[in-house]
């Protein structure tokens, strides 16, 4: 039995060129959401907090101004309830 419990990953992409969407699928709150776009290219991680974001819930990333091949999106944000910080990362 691990020691730390499984979650799913609650998110979603809607990949659309350079704004993809990224949308909370679960059922609950993540809280402490916040986002960082890595393009080493084009210099250090750009990061935006969220804060709170319900279910249904989504979040527009503007990858403009950064070669979308080179980017990945790292995602951190915690389920409500537990101390526990998680990371998921995609490729738009």
């Amino acid at each position: 039995m691990s020691p730390h419990p499984v979650y799913a990953v609650p998110w979603t992409v809607v990949r659309d060129g350079a704004h993809p969407v990224l949308r909370n699928s679960s059922d609950e709150p993540l809280a402490y959401v916040r986002t960082v776009l890595a393009n080493p290219a084009a210099g250090p991680p750009v990061g935006e907090p969220w804060g709170l974001v319900l279910p249904g819930d989504e979040i527009d990333l503007c990858l403009c101004d950064l070669d979308a091949d080179n980017v990945t999106v790292s995602v951190a944000w915690q389920p409500l309830g537990t101390e526990a910080e998680l990371v998921w990362q995609f490729v738009p």
